[in-house]
């Protein structure tokens, strides 16, 4: 609505009323000024949301060539398979945990020694990805990688102890492992979780360019 059509529609009223002609064009024009200075800030208002939402996404995207996205994208997808393994063998553990029966390490086929060599390889392979493609990684993201690697650690060089430690024994399940660590583990699966939606997040910020 433009300021002419404004005055148009406010002398009619004013007309429809009764009232002079001088009186009717000050009216006019001092309510014609009102309604203008209130759509304009109306939508000046509106403009500089809308100019900000704009500014906030345009801050937040990353332009980056092809090639540059096809490498970081193997490098997420490599980490994922790693850490996913790294859970899927705390499951394992979690799972064998169920009704704390008696064992032989030499005989079982999860709590054994072969296991510990298992165990090692999972766990050092997520790891040397990790610091392989540190400089690769965003530090927010790098850091949560990290922290999984580190409660990994915790919880598998505690219950490789205890398997060396009762290696020729029968024993208790809750001996090599803990209530804590099935915490542990649920809690590492939570946090990978986490670690992979701020991974979408942060791949759906990129803007591929030409190479």
């Amino acid at each position: 609505m433009i300021a002419k059509d404004i005055i148009a529609i406010a002398t009619s009223i004013i007309i429809s009323v009764g009232g002079s002609g001088v009186i009717i064009c000050a009216l006019a024009n001092f309510i014609s000024e009102r309604i203008a200075k209130r759509i304009d800030g109306k939508y000046q208002q509106r403009f500089e949301q809308e100019f900000e939402k704009y500014k906030s996404i345009m801050e937040h995207r990353r332009y980056i060539s092809k090639t540059q996205f096809d490498n970081e994208y193997q490098i997420y997808k490599q980490l994922s398979k790693a850490f996913f393994s790294v859970a899927v063998k705390l499951s394992s553990f979690a799972y064998k945990r169920i009704g704390n029966r008696i064992i032989s390490i030499e005989e079982d086929d999860i709590i054994s020694m072969e296991e510990v060599s298992r165990i090692i390889s999972v766990n050092s392979t997520a790891q040397n990805l990790l610091f392989e493609n540190a400089p690769f990684i965003p530090e927010e993201i790098y850091n949560e990688y990290l922290a999984l690697n580190e409660l990994a650690n915790t919880l598998f060089w505690g219950i490789i102890a205890r398997i060396k430690e009762y290696e020729a024994e029968c024993v208790e399940i809750n001996k090599i492992i803990t209530e804590d660590e099935i915490g542990m583990s649920e809690d590492f699966q939570n946090r990978l979780n986490d670690v992979n939606k701020k991974v979408r997040k942060y791949l759906e910020t990129l803007t591929i360019i030409a190479d």
